[in-house]
């Protein structure tokens, strides 16, 4: 059997990432990627979006008459599955909502396309490939530009009742807190995410919060990337360790309510914060095992996604790997 590739996409809040992937093995060919810029509107984003897709699949250098056979899209945001479209993604531009995604880039790329949540595709490339690979029952939590989260129940992403099971970042972890991106209060989101620890310090610093962050950020560029934390936190940076101590134990505050809820064998811990602040994971893992109910709390497993920022490219490839074998009842690979 010829190896097949698939094109997999992430759309976050802050980059488009895509990347061409060996479907047999979950090897990443090649990648692209820009910033989203949910200011300029949705015809730059749709052009950005073909702009990144055509980059990454040209670089990987396909052996002659060899094409992807599909390509798969994660979106930030909730999105209609059979019909491939994009119905709402708060962290994106707003215009987004309602956009025919599936369609549009079938009529650019001339292949099947696959959509899905990118937190669960995420999870479906932790599955295949990742540290899902040998657990049938995990739940994925990604920390970025919101918090977002996916079920991986039986071997399969399980959705609830409406498609939106997972959605740990909107549950309350504070009633009548903190408004939310979404519009509501008291979300985990609104406290543990990137956005949110991002706010907290530039509170701090408008008050006069000395911090090393003031020496890192760009006048053209005032965006707080989680490099800098990482730096700021090797520093002994008092606000920063601060801050990212609060965020974490609201994310343990959530993990913990999940393991004594759910009760899954294993949580993965994705996303930027995640990888570039030891500190910030080891921390949230603490304060999840201590929030858990006593059994729960001692046998749940929490891990790093094994595959980091590519869990989201691999999945969704692999999502629009199983699009294209759907003929094929009993097929379970990509």
């Amino acid at each position: 059997m010829a190896t097949r590739y698939a094109v997999g996409v992430d759309i976050g809040g802050t980059k488009i990432y895509a990347g061409v992937i060996n479907l047999e093995t979950g090897r990443i060919l090649n990648t692209a990627r820009k910033r989203t810029h949910p200011e300029r509107g949705v015809e730059f984003f749709i052009e950005r979006l073909q702009q990144v897709i055509t980059m990454a699949v040209e670089g990987a250098k396909l052996p002659n008459r060899t094409a992807p056979v599909a390509l798969g899209v994660g979106v930030a945001g909730q999105v209609d599955r059979e019909r491939g479209v994009v119905l709402g993604a708060p962290n994106l531009a707003h215009g987004l909502a309602n956009l025919e995604i599936a369609e549009l880039l079938t009529t650019a790329f001339h292949m099947p396309v696959a959509v899905g949540n990118d937190v669960e595709v995420a999870a479906l490339g932790e599955h295949y490939f990742g540290s899902g690979r040998s657990i049938a029952d995990f739940v994925y939590v990604s920390i970025g530009t919101g918090v977002g989260g996916a079920i991986m129940r039986d071997g399969a992403i399980y959705r609830g009742a409406t498609g939106t099971a997972g959605e740990i970042g909107h549950t309350v972890v504070a009633y009548n807190g903190r408004f939310c991106s979404c519009g509501g209060r008291g979300h985990l989101e609104a406290y543990a995410s990137r956005t949110a620890i991002t706010e907290v310090l530039r509170a701090e610093m408008s008050r006069g919060r000395r911090t090393a962050l003031a020496d890192l950020l760009k006048p053209d560029d005032p965006a707080i990337r989680s490099k800098m934390l990482a730096n700021c936190v090797a520093e002994g940076d008092e606000l920063v360790i601060e801050a990212l101590s609060e965020a974490a134990d609201y994310l343990g505050a959530g993990i913990g309510s999940l393991a004594t809820f759910y009760n899954p064998q294993r949580v993965l811990l994705g996303g930027g914060v995640i990888e570039a602040v030891p500190m910030f994971f080891a921390r949230a893992a603490l304060r999840g095992r201590e929030v858990a109910m006593p059994i729960a709390g001692r046998q749940l497993e929490i891990e790093h996604a094994q595959l980091g920022d590519a869990s989201g490219i691999v999945g969704a490839a692999c999502m629009a790997g199983l699009k294209v074998n759907t003929a094929d009842a009993g097929t379970t690979r990509p």
